[in-house]
């Protein structure tokens, strides 16, 4: 019987032995270093998201900055389109300049991404190096859900916008809610609260438990949605919480400004599709 055990140890150990060896034998460069994941409070310095400040209110250090200059050409023309209009009576509507890029720095003032508008609608988007050709290739629009209180937007990094006409939450993909917009609010203990007066404070973005590869491309996300939030409900974000119209017909307007803005969506990605 001890020969028997003596024979199965050593066919145990001339197994395990080369295993640990091959174990052993992988360089330290073929596990991919862990990613942080990060928490923040962002203050956005500013009501315009194009140009603003994300401040982390732990450190009051300056996260990202969004800077959207009008080109010098715009800028002469809409200069002279208003000083014309300064010495007429005319009440014609004046033409606007449409195109703008808004661009985001990071803490060293190198810019990270840009954004290209073509009036309210993002025509290009650049992440770091890659180059996207507008929102529907940032977000899922096969998988927008539309409810009659709320829309979910799906990005590709399996995170999901949730919009409401009074909130705007970012959901992992478990459902979870990893971001949260805290809009008019002050600080106090280190907390959003609802500001006293309205309009007189600022919007607090929170984030809990993003990866840090992942932060740049949520809060370029967040820019989108923000106009995208807007634009669906044709009212300012302040107005949502007061509700100056029914809720149904906000919820009516809500969800048909939607379903034409996610039919363009299948629409432009269907003839991409056809295309290549």
């Amino acid at each position: 019987m001890g020969g028997q055990w003596t024979a199965l140890l050593a066919l145990l150990s001339s197994f395990w032995s080369p295993l640990r060896l091959r174990l052993c034998s992988i360089p330290l460069s073929a596990h991919p270093p862990r990613q942080r994941l990060l928490r923040m409070l962002l203050k956005l310095t500013s009501s315009d998201i194009r140009d603003t400040a994300l401040v982390d209110c732990a450190t009051g250090d300056v996260v990202y900055r969004t800077s959207t200059p009008i080109p010098a050409l715009l800028r002469s023309r809409a200069s002279s389109i208003s000083s014309w209009a300064s010495s007429s009576r005319s009440q014609e509507k004046l033409p606007q300049c449409d195109e703008s890029t808004t661009a985001v720095l990071d803490r060293e003032g190198q810019t990270v991404a840009e954004i290209v508008w073509e009036g309210r609608h993002a025509s290009v988007i650049r992440i770091q190096e890659e180059v996207l050709k507008g929102t529907t290739e940032l977000f899922d629009a096969a998988f927008v859900r539309i409810l009659p209180d709320e829309t979910f937007l799906p990005t590709r990094m399996e995170y999901t916008w949730r919009i409401t006409p009074e909130t705007l939450t970012l959901l992992d993909d478990d459902d979870a809610v990893v971001g949260r917009l805290y809009a008019d609010c002050s600080l106090e203990k280190g907390r959003p609260v609802p500001a006293l007066r309205p309009h007189s404070g600022l919007d607090y973005l929170e984030l809990n438990r993003i990866p840090s590869d992942d932060m740049l491309e949520v809060v370029v996300s967040y820019l989108l949605v923000s106009t995208l939030r807007d634009r669906l409900y044709s009212v300012t974000k302040y107005v949502y919480s007061r509700r100056k119209r029914p809720l149904a017909n906000l919820r009516l307007h809500a969800t048909q400004s939607l379903t034409n803005l996610r039919d363009s969506f299948r629409r432009t990605i269907s003839l991409s599709t056809s295309m290549h």
